[in-house]
C-alpha cells in the first residue's frame, strides 16, 4: 500500500460488481490481501478516504476496487509516481493528487478515513531520524479528519524487551566477503553495522560485541534489542540494500504510538504488533535466534504494527481504563454456583449474569453486497482489566470495541425482544424490520460461565447511509453508535487480528451460509496438511472413533455424530469454602478525555481465573488422508450446558487456560504440543495459527481466545479419546455445535480448507 510494494500492471477497465472484486481480491498475493484486510473492516463503507503516500497506486486501487461507495484519493510526494499510478490504476472512485502527507492536503474536518501504509518512517528517516516530525504529521493529518473518522498506520514498532540481547547469525549461509546478495547472514551483519544509521546511532556505526556462540556455525552477536530488530527486518532485502540501509523502520514503540493517538483526541479501536507467517517461517526460524543475556529465548520482532484510531469530540471519552479492583467474597451484579461431579466429585465453579443474553445482527443487500449493522465504540471496560496481566499478542484496547447489536432482556416473547432491543439500541423502527430469522442459541464460555447466547439475523431495508442518533442506555460517556459493515471485510479482518469479537464473527458466517454467499478466500496463515497413510477400506466418509476401532459412514448416515448422547452428570453443591478455580473482581473503571479528565467513573463485576493468565488456547486437531480431512472433537460434560437443557454433555474443541508462566504467542505451539500429548495422546506434526485471537464474552470476562489448527499424526487417532469427524460432516452439521470455542474454529477450518 506504500511506494514500497511491487508494481502490477492491472486492468484499467472498471470491474463490474462486488462479486468480480472479490474475484479480484482473491488474486491478489497474501500479504497484500493482509494489507488491505487489516484496514478496511475499520473504514466505513461510504465516504473518502486518503490513502497517504501512495507511491505506485497499487495498494490504493485495491482498496478503491473493494468499495464503490468509497472515494479513494492517493497522496504521494513525488509528481512521477503519481502520474504513473494516475495512469495505470483507474477507477471511477479513485483518483491521485502531488502532495506532502506531513502537510495539511485536504480541508479541515473533509476526510472520514486516513490510511499510512508502511510510509510514516520514510518521515523520520529523511528528516535527520526527527520522530518529531511524524507528531506533526499526526497533527496535521487528524485537523483533516472528520469527527467519527478513522486513522490507520501499519508501520514498524520499537519491540518491547530488554535493553541488550543475544543476537545468534549464522556464519555458513553464504561467502565471508563479496557481493551483498552472496553474503552470509553474519557477514551482512558487518555491512549493516559500518553503514546503517538511525537517531540511537546518527553519526557511526552499530555498537555490538561479537562472541563466541554455543551454536555450531553460528557467531553471537551482543547489541540492542532495537538494532537487532532492524537487521532482522531487513536482511532479505539485499537487491535494495542501498535504499533500505537508510531507513530507520523502528521510530515509536507501542506505548508511545498509544500515547501519541490519546493526546491528539484520537480513540484507540486496536493497537497490537503483527508477526506476518510467511515472514516467520521462511525469514525468522531456524534463520537466527534472539535470546536475553540469560539465553532466555525471546519472541521474534514483530515484523509489523497496526495502530487504529478514531476521532472523537472535546468532552469524549478516548479510553477506559482500571483503577482499581477488588476480590469479592459475595458478588452482587453477577451469580456464583457450583456443581459438583457425580462421577469423580470434582467441583465446577459458574458465574452467570441475570436473565437472557440476546445479540442480533441486523443485515441488508446493497446491490450484491452484504452490509450488517453493528454497534461501535460500545464502551466495553472489561476488556481493560488486569492491565498488569500478559496479554500474549500484545494487543492494546481503549476498551471501546465493536460487536453485535446485544442486550439481556427478560421476556417470553423472543421476536418482541428483538423488535425493543432494535428499537432502543439502534434506533430500527418495526416498519424497518423485513424478517427475523428464528433464533440460534449456543454457549460463550461454557467451562467457567453460565450464558447462553440467543444470536439472532434480521434482516432490516436498505438505507442509503445509515447514521441515527442514539440514546445512551451506558453508564459512560456514549453507548457509542450503528455503523455498516461488509461482512466480508469483517471476516478478513478477524483472520489477521483486526476484529476480535467472536459473537459478531459467528452470526456473519451463520449469515453468510443462510444466503450461499461467498465468504471470500481465507487471508490468515495457510493451512497446507500432508496426507497421510492410514489402512481404511470401503467407505465414502470416516469417522475415527475413541474406542480404540475406526467406525466407517457413508453420507449422510452418520450425521448424528455430533449429537452427544444425553447425561446429567452433575449435582448443585455449595460453595462452602469459596470459590477455588474463579475469582469474582469488581473494578473500578475510569473513562478519561484527551486531557486526561475524568467524565465516568464506574463499578463492573467480572470473573478471572485464580491460578492461570487471561488467555485460553482453542485447538483443532486434524487429519488428512487420501480419503478427506478429520477434525478431532471432544465429547465433555459441563456444568453450564446441564443448567439450560438438563444435559451436561456437548462436543467442544480442546482447550486450555494458559498458564502464566507462558508470556508469548510464539511459546504457544509447545505447550499444545506437550497437552495433545498428555491428555489426547496425538503427535502433533505442525501448528497453524487459526485466525486471530478473540473474545468470547467482553461482558464478563477479559479472557482471550486464541485459535489453532494442529496436524496430528493418524496413526495416533485410534487411541485417542477425541472423536475424529470427517470435515464434510462437520460443516454440514454446524447447527448442532453449540460451544462457541468450536464454532469459530470450525468456520475458520472450512474456510482456510476451502471447504
Amino acid at each position: 500500500m506504500s511506494a514500497n510494494d511491487t508494481e502490477t500492471t492491472y486492468d484499467k477497465q472498471h470491474r463490474g460488481g462486488q462479486a468480480a472484486y472479490e474475484s479480484y481480491f482473491a488474486g491478489m498475493d497474501s500479504s497484500m490481501r493482509q494489507k488491505v484486510a487489516l484496514t478496511t473492516a475499520h473504514f466505513p463503507v461510504r465516504g473518502r478516504i486518503a490513502d497517504m503516500g501512495s507511491g505506485s497506486g497499487r495498494g490504493t486501487f485495491d482498496l478503491a476496487s473493494l468499495y464503490d461507495g468509497l472515494e479513494l484519493v492517493g497522496v504521494d510526494v513525488n509528481p512521477i509516481s503519481v502520474e504513473r499510478a494516475d495512469e495505470k490504476f483507474k477507477r471511477p472512485n479513485l483518483s491521485y493528487i502531488v502532495g506532502d502527507i506531513s502537510q495539511k492536503v485536504f480541508p479541515a474536518n473533509s476526510l472520514d478515513g486516513i490510511l499510512n501504509s508502511s510510509v510514516l518512517h520514510h518521515v523520520t528517516s529523511f528528516n535527520n531520524f526527527d520522530a518529531g516530525r511524524v507528531l506533526t504529521t499526526l497533527d496535521n493529518q487528524v485537523a483533516q479528519l472528520k469527527l467519527g473518522g478513522v486513522i490507520i498506520i501499519r508501520d514498524f514498532v520499537i519491540p518491547d524487551g530488554p535493553g541488550h540481547v543475544f543476537l545468534n547469525l549464522p556464519l555458513t549461509d553464504g561467502a565471508e566477503s563479496g557481493e551483498k546478495s552472496e553474503l552470509s547472514t553474519a557477514a551482512l551483519f558487518e555491512v549493516f553495522a559500518r553503514e546503517w544509521r538511525s537517531s540511537v546511532n546518527p553519526h557511526g556505526p552499530v555498537p555490538f560485541e561479537s562472541l563466541q556462540s554455543p551454536r555450531d556455525g553460528f557467531v553471537r552477536l551482543k547489541l540492542t534489542l532495537r538494532a537487532a530488530a532492524e537487521f532482522v527486518l531487513r536482511k532479505d532485502y539485499r537487491a535494495d540494500w542501498e535504499t533500505e540501509v537508510l531507513e530507520e523502520y523502528t521510530y515509536f514503540s507501542q506505548a508511545e504510538f498509544e500515547a501519541a493517538f490519546r493526546a491528539r483526541g484520537l480513540r484507540v479501536v486496536t493497537s497490537r504488533p503483527l508477526w506476518n507467517p510467511w515472514i516467520v517461517q521462511n525469514r525468522f526460524e531456524n534463520k537466527f535466534y534472539l535470546t536475553d543475556l540469560n539465553d532466555e529465548p525471546l519472541p521474534f520482532p514483530p515484523t509489523n504494527y497496526l495502530i487504529v484510531g478514531e476521532k472523537v469530540g472535546d468532552g469524549e471519552g478516548v479510553e477506559l481504563r482500571e483503577s482499581q479492583s477488588t476480590v469479592l467474597a459475595a458478588p452482587k451484579f453477577l451469580s456464583l454456583s457450583a456443581y459438583r461431579h457425580k462421577e469423580t466429585n470434582d467441583v465446577f465453579e459458574l458465574v452467570e449474569r441475570p436473565h437472557q443474553t440476546i445479540d442480533i445482527l441486523p443485515w441488508m443487500e446493497d446491490g450484491d453486497q452484504i452490509l450488517v449493522l453493528a454497534k461501535k465504540d460500545f464502551p466495553r471496560p472489561i476488556v481493560s482489566a488486569c492491565a498488569d496481566e500478559v496479554r500474549l499478542a500484545g494487543a492494546s484496547l481503549s476498551g471501546y470495541i465493536t460487536e453485535p447489536i446485544s442486550a439481556i432482556v427478560e421476556t417470553s416473547s423472543y421476536r418482541e425482544a428483538v423488535a425493543d432491543v432494535l428499537r432502543e439500541r439502534a434506533n430500527l423502527a418495526q416498519e424497518d424490520l423485513l424478517s427475523i430469522d428464528e433464533p440460534y442459541l449456543y454457549y460463550t464460555s461454557p467451562g467457567g460461565i453460565n450464558e447462553l447466547v440467543m444470536a439472532s439475523l434480521v434482516q432490516v431495508r436498505s438505507f442509503p447511509a445509515f447514521d441515527r442518533p442514539l440514546l445512551n442506555y451506558t453508564s459512560f460517556r456514549s453507548a457509542g453508535t450503528v455503523r455498516e459493515l461488509d461482512a466480508q471485510q469483517v471476516l478478513r479482518a478477524s483472520h489477521v487480528g483486526g476484529m476480535f469479537d467472536a459473537r459478531l464473527e459467528i452470526s456473519i458466517y451463520r449469515l453468510l451460509d443462510r444466503l450461499k454467499r461467498p465468504r471470500g478466500p481465507w487471508i490468515g496463515a495457510p493451512v497446507e496438511l500432508s496426507e497421510q497413510a492410514v489402512q481404511i477400506d470401503g467407505a465414502e466418509d470416516v469417522v475415527f472413533r475413541s474406542d480404540g476401532h475406526v467406525v466407517l459412514t457413508h453420507g449422510d448416515a452418520r450425521d448424528d455424530v455430533l449429537l452427544a448422547a444425553r447425561r446429567a452428570a452433575f449435582e448443585p453443591c455449595p460453595l462452602s469454602t469459596g470459590p477455588r478455580f474463579l475469582s469474582v473482581r469488581e473494578g473500578t473503571f475510569v473513562e478519561r478525555t484527551q486531557a486526561g479528565d475524568v467524565v465516568s467513573e464506574v463499578p463492573f463485576e467480572y470473573v478471572v481465573p485464580q491460578k492461570f493468565g487471561l488467555s485460553t488456547v482453542v485447538v483443532l486437531p486434524v487429519v488428512k488422508t487420501d480419503r478427506g480431512v478429520y477434525a478431532g472433537v471432544e465429547l465433555r460434560d459441563l456444568s453450564a450446558v446441564q443448567t439450560f437443557t438438563g444435559s451436561s454433555s456437548i462436543m467442544s474443541a480442546p482447550s486450555w487456560r494458559v498458564p502464566r508462566s507462558v508470556r508469548n504467542v510464539s511459546e504457544l505451539p509447545a505447550f499444545i504440543a506437550a497437552a495433545m500429548r498428555n491428555e489426547f495422546a496425538l503427535t502433533v506434526r505442525n501448528t497453524w495459527e487459526l485466525g486471530g485471537p478473540y473474545f468470547s464474552s467482553p461482558g464478563v470476562t477479559p479472557e482471550v481466545a486464541y485459535p489453532f489448527v494442529v496436524e496430528v499424526e493418524a496413526n495416533d487417532v485410534a487411541s485417542s479419546p477425541l472423536h475424529f469427524v470427517g470435515c464434510p460432516t462437520l460443516t454440514r452439521n454446524l447447527d448442532q455445535i453449540h460451544d462457541a470455542h468450536l464454532l469459530i474454529t470450525a468456520y475458520r477450518l472450512r474456510h482456510a480448507l476451502g471447504l
